[in-house]
């Protein structure tokens, strides 16, 4: 009798155990709303970003810099674009399905650029920098980064301790969140001389 208590006690618990990681399960599945980023996506290795920087957001993704950087986001006309600056350097990005570095990396040729070829925040990233610096532009393109989004991200003509700190800043970049297929930005409104906005009602 007592054998038959235990072994119902047990099927009991069993099955609300299962119960209870179904439920699990189920709500894990609700509350994924988008797309689970590339192994490695989130995480930074210590070596990667010193302790007293920060993290600088631009939406669908964001890096890490010295204290004092700050993001602006920048009028763009079919694609995401903005600049991180702090320490007298203004690196620039392009965002979006028209994200391209073609200008940029058609004059970024060995022997004058190194060139490198890594994964950046999981996803395979192109590295260039000028050898002399203060001539040309060091830069780091993402083809895809998910829904046909381009990352370009550049300094032009830094010098050598400048291109040093981009080339540390372009490895802590990270993606995540929902990421759009288009993100155009609305551009800012302008002011006439008189300070009234261009396009807006006078009446």
């Amino acid at each position: 009798m007592r054998q038959t208590r235990l072994v119902a006690e047990s099927a009991m618990l069993v099955g609300i155990v299962g119960a209870s990681a179904i439920g699990c399960s189920s709500a894990r599945s609700h509350a994924q709303v988008y797309p689970p980023q590339p192994i490695g996506g989130e995480s930074l290795r210590a070596a990667e970003a010193p302790t007293d920087w920060h993290k600088v957001d631009a939406g669908p993704f964001s890096l890490f810099a010295p204290l004092g950087w700050e993001f602006h986001q920048l009028a763009g006309f079919d694609s995401y674009v903005g600049e991180f600056v702090g320490d007298g350097v203004a690196l620039r990005f392009d965002f979006g399905g028209y994200s391209s570095c073609g200008y940029l990396l058609k004059k970024a040729k060995k022997p004058a650029y190194a060139i490198a070829h890594e994964s950046i925040g999981g996803f395979p990233a192109k590295i260039v920098s000028p050898r002399t610096p203060g001539h040309g532009a060091t830069a780091v393109y993402f083809r895809n980064v998910g829904h046909s989004n381009g990352l370009c991200l550049w300094g032009k003509d830094l010098t050598s301790a400048q291109q040093e700190l981009a080339l540390r800043i372009f490895e802590t970049i990270r993606f995540g969140g929902a990421v759009l297929r288009y993100v155009i930005p609305p551009p800012p409104p302008s002011k006439n001389a008189h300070g009234l906005t261009i396009g807006a009602s006078t009446s």
